[in-house]
């Protein structure tokens, strides 16, 4: 790749015409390492004629220019077709950075396609740093017990999945579009090796804390399963999802999917409010995304409040019966 370009693709998945969330989270960071690098950010999204609706769609709402590549091959949602047609814009376009949401999608295909590049891949990356004009990014190992710096070796086009819930979803809308560009890959030949027969969605909804705006979490401080309703009847007044540290889920009060931190999800709110929450590291990996925290805990040396932008030394018991009091009053 001579002519390398000064341009970061984002890599937009989607499905039945709607973009993923995390493909959001990815233009913000593209967004982010674009004025830094005094580089442009154009949006990639793949797929066959049908694309066209969607392709416009994005076009309006984020005002960055938006290459739609078609190909008629088929399943495009295959590991071998997306790679194939990937690799041949990549080695024509040659942007300097791809960056993708860290889905089960990109994990299919993202190793696949940096071998044939020869190219290295940062997957689920959580954060970044740009010294001396240098890329850095930081992603959690051992569990997230460890947060891990990473740089590049050799040229670039680099490859990077970014973990859902790590960026911001507010993307900063440019005045004008530079439009779409189109471009069409012909139908490949070679057998693709599997194609997809059906997808099957779940029978029942998790609960997805990593697009909501405002969380209200509990730890063990609550103490039991039934003085946890405190933060159920807190979020409710507040409107908020419920999410939770490690031991209220192990020990029963709330299902697996509430669970916050480096074995659960990783969210970024606008407000974050922890309640009875001391703060290992492996819950903090997942919520210093969040705009704001707010920690409420009766030890005043609780690590929480090291990250927490508002912290009420307190009771618990005390403390959160009188936010749930003010809100009401605030509502009527």
């Amino acid at each position: 790749m001579e002519h390398l370009t000064n341009r970061i693709w984002v890599l937009l998945e989607h499905r039945d015409g709607r973009l993923k969330p995390v493909s959001r989270e990815a233009v913000t960071c593209a967004q982010a390492l674009a004025g830094p690098l005094k580089m442009s950010v154009s949006l990639v999204l793949l797929g066959d004629h049908t694309i066209e609706g969607l392709t416009h769609q994005v076009d309006r709402e984020y005002g960055l220019e938006v290459l739609a590549i078609r190909t008629e091959s088929g399943a495009v949602c295959t590991p071998e077709i997306q790679c194939e047609v990937l690799r041949q814009s990549i080695a024509q376009e040659a942007p300097y950075l791809v960056l993708m949401g860290h889905s089960y999608q990109v994990i299919d295909f993202a190793p696949r396609l940096a071998a044939q590049l020869d190219r290295a891949f940062l997957s689920n990356c959580l954060g970044h740093e740009i010294r001396d004009g240098k890329l850095h990014f930081i992603r959690p190992v051992f569990g997230g017990k460890l947060h891990q710096e990473m740089t590049f070796l050799g040229e670039p086009p680099f490859i990077v999945s970014i973990q859902p819930g790590a960026y911001s979803n507010q993307i900063l809308r440019t005045e004008d579009s530079p439009g779409v560009v189109w471009k069409d890959i012909p139908p490949l030949k070679q057998n693709p090796g599997r194609r997809v027969l059906e997808i099957v969605e779940e029978a029942s909804k998790k609960v997805d804390l990593t697009q909501a705006s405002v969380v209200v979490a509990g730890g063990r401080g609550l103490a039991s399963r039934e003085k946890f309703q405190l933060i159920l009847d807190l979020a409710e007044v507040l409107g908020a999802s419920v999410g939770a540290s490690r031991p209220p889920v192990d020990g029963g009060w709330l299902p697996k999917e509430h669970q916050i931190g480096s074995s659960g999800q990783t969210v970024a709110p606008r407000l974050y409010i922890a309640c009875g929450i001391s703060g290992a590291i492996q819950h903090l990996v997942g919520i210093t995304s969040s705009q704001c925290i707010v920690a409420i805990n009766k030890d005043p040396n609780a690590p929480i409040f090291n990250v927490a932008d508002y912290g009420i030394v307190g009771d618990v018991f005390k403390v959160v019966p009188l936010l749930i009091e003010l809100a009401r009053e605030l509502r009527r």
